[in-house]
């Protein structure tokens, strides 16, 4: 059994989950685990992690699960599965599942499949998203984007309007 950074929660190769509730400060894993979740910030370096829960999540050389965070979120040569957001999302040499970003979206040299930003998203050299919804995109040269804004709108409006006519010819059939 190791214990965690803080001496506030361990984990070991049985339950592997962390839990730390001290928010002022900083926790860094390694290794593999099910479950971190932190009051404070959390950072994955070299680890693989099912589920990752803190105010400002960072990934460096590693993988996670679904991250959530209240604050940013940065990944340097990682990636992860879904993103929940609360400020800013920033990617460098990685990437990530969908993502939902109530601040601003920055991609260099990595990609994402669709994210939803609040604030503005810039789309750098060598990087790729699927689909962009945000007020304001900028696309560097270098960079890939398959459905930006009014596409994304469209496509969601389309999606909608086919799962309604699901809908009502499912319920006309009963």
């Amino acid at each position: 059994e190791r214990s965690a950074p803080s001496g506030e929660g361990t984990y070991d190769g049985i339950e592997e989950v962390a839990w730390m509730d001290q928010p002022n400060e900083e926790h860094t894993e390694q290794g593999i685990l099910k479950t971190v979740e932190a009051a404070g910030d959390v950072t994955v370096e070299r680890a693989l992690v099912g589920v990752v829960n803190g105010r400002d999540v960072t990934i460096t050389q590693a993988g996670a699960g679904p991250i959530a965070a209240q604050g940013d979120v940065n990944i340097q040569q990682g990636g992860c599965g879904p993103v929940l957001v609360g400020r800013d999302l920033t990617i460098r040499q990685g990437g990530c599942g969908p993502a939902m970003v109530r601040g601003s979206l920055s991609i260099e040299q990595g990609g994402t499949q669709s994210v939803l930003v609040a604030g503005p998203a810039t789309i750098g050299r060598g990087a790729f998203v699927g689909l962009v919804a945000s007020p304001k995109v900028t696309i560097d040269e270098g960079a890939r984007v398959m459905i930006g804004t009014p596409g994304a709108f469209a496509a969601g409006a389309a999606v909608g309007a086919v799962v309604a006519l699901f809908a009502r010819r499912r319920r006309r059939s009963r």
